[in-house]
């Protein structure tokens, strides 16, 4: 009895060993795929046609409190715009997310209402996971070089996508917001570490979006 519950002792620990260290590794090899092509400082981007801001809900849904990701994406997009650093802004995001918000048009609301003209906008309600959003960028909007408009870490896997699925892609750069410093955006920089992960495995099984067609616009 002692010598199998050691031997399972040692199993347990062996596979949460392994699991840390693909989970390091996953993380470094999305760090590194975008390093020297994230930028904070407006000046240092060239002029691109379109820039992909990823979406999420105005409010969080646990306590209904402001998203301080939506905020701050929202005050990246009008940055880049307002600076001439973008001719479009394509959202994209969940048009029916789980507590029944449309993201995108919550998004283009916001920043209509800093002044940006309702024809600098292209709409996709169907990228609901970042997969989906980049896919649909380049094969049912046409953007094959744009600035990835989200958090950091939000950013770096988006490209790691956009680059590793077959896309037609090149020049992806992304344009930080700032980060989150609520308590409960804690809770999203922890999942962060599974959905890296994640990314490997549709990367290895080959689920993407590339079958879609203009019907699911």
């Amino acid at each position: 009895m002692k010598r199998n519950i050691k031997y399972l002792s040692y199993l347990v620990i062996g596979s949460l060993l392994t699991i840390m260290l693909i989970m390091l590794l996953c993380n470094y090899l999305v760090c590194s795929n975008s390093e020297g092509r994230l930028y904070t400082d407006i000046d240092s981007i060239q002029q691109y046609e379109v820039g992909l801001l990823l979406g999420t809900t105005p409010q969080t849904r646990i306590g209904r409190k402001t998203n301080q990701f939506f905020k701050n994406r929202i005050d990246a997009a009008e940055s880049l715009y307002k600076a001439g650093k973008i001719k479009s802004i394509l959202i994209s995001g969940d048009d029916n997310s789980l507590d029944g918000v449309n993201e995108v048009e919550c998004m283009k609301d916001s920043l209509v209402a800093r002044g940006i003209p309702n024809n600098a906008f292209i709409l996709d309600g169907k990228g609901l996971r970042t997969l989906d959003a980049v896919v649909r960028a380049t094969n049912v909007y046409g953007a094959h070089s744009y600035v990835v408009i989200s958090q950091k870490f939000h950013n770096e896997r988006a490209i790691y996508l956009a680059e590793h699925l077959g896309l037609d892609v090149h020049g992806l750069i992304g344009f930080n917001a700032a980060d989150a410093t609520s308590n409960m955006a804690f809770m999203t920089y922890i999942r962060e570490y599974f959905a890296r992960v994640k990314v490997f495995i549709d990367i290895f099984t080959g689920k993407d979006s590339r079958s879609m067609d203009e019907t699911d616009i």
